[in-house]
């Protein structure tokens, strides 16, 4: 997930995600044809997809995940992470991020950044990725054990081929002064906040969740009414340092960062489903 720098990754701004304790394992064997099992939508496409880039014939692969589909964590980086790690075990992780990237965009449509990737694939436990994503260099920067990352489902699910997310993308690149706005204003957010986490200022983290969110809502346009209010309800709940709608937009989730003593009477005041994540290694660690 994106702790904060959404929609500049794939203009090659800087972002920090970090990889979660949600995890998804797939196995299979050389087969006739590719088949899957799995929970994430269009599994099949990406399978196949992915095989492409790594220019490995047909499996049948099983799937078994603890990432939920629609829940704003990257279902389907993880599966394609996932996939490529036991196709190409040894491989270098920068490398297979790329080609999750290139094999996502391939079998959606949807000209995604590689930032779900790289977090999947290099996450390190304990720790957030400052990543540049026009270079791919990245710095790890320490994340505090006392606030829990909470990822709020609003129930308002969506299919990015069927949202205006190429479109937002198509008008940041062409310099649309409304969306560089926000743009501009993100990455220098991204940089305050890693200045809060060295410092621990939870507070200020916070803070800049809702700047966060205000920019999507009110220059990139990507949030809804229904989020909105979600949001607006986490930011008034005991323990919530802040909150932001995350991923792509258009519905989805929400993400906020709670005092880990609080959890329990923050999910009791949300009345939504949750999911409270710790930060965990990608798949590629330790690889070459």
């Amino acid at each position: 997930m994106n702790l904060i720098g959404e929609h500049v990754d794939y203009l090659g701004g800087v972002v920090l995600p970090a990889a979660v304790d949600r995890f998804t394992e797939g196995w299979g064997s050389p087969a006739a044809e590719w088949s899957i099992e799995s929970d994430v939508p269009g599994g099949l496409r990406y399978a196949q997809a992915i095989g492409d880039e790594l220019g490995v014939g047909p499996q049948a692969v099983h799937v078994a995940s603890q990432v939920p589909p629609n829940a704003g964590i990257s279902s389907s980086a993880a599966l394609l992470v996932a996939l490529a790690s036991g196709l190409q075990p040894g491989m270098d992780g920068k490398q297979a991020a790329l080609a999750c990237q290139r094999a996502e965009q391939k079998a959606t449509g949807v000209q995604v950044g590689v930032m779900d990737q790289f977090a999947s694939a290099l996450g390190r436990r304990g720790c957030a990725l400052l990543l540049d994503c026009a270079t791919l260099e990245y710095e790890v920067v320490p994340f505090p054990d006392e606030v829990a990352i909470a990822v709020i489902d609003s129930g308002e699910h969506r299919s990015l081929a069927s949202t205006p997310y190429n479109q937002r993308r198509r008008e940041a690149e062409s310099g649309d002064p409304k969306r560089r706005k926000h743009v501009d204003s993100e990455i220098k957010r991204v940089h305050a906040f890693v200045e809060a986490l060295h410092e621990r200022d939870f507070n200020r983290m916070g803070e800049l969740l809702k700047e966060s969110h205000q920019s999507l809502r009110d220059d990139f346009e990507v949030s809804t009414p229904h989020v909105d209010a979600l949001v607006e309800r986490a930011w008034s709940a005991d323990g919530c340092y802040g909150a932001r709608i995350m991923g792509a937009g258009f519905g989805g989730s929400v993400l906020a960062l709670v005092e880990a003593r609080e959890t329990e009477s923050f999910a009791e005041a949300m009345k939504r489903p949750i999911l409270f994540c710790a930060t965990a290694d990608g798949a590629f660690v330790g690889t070459p």
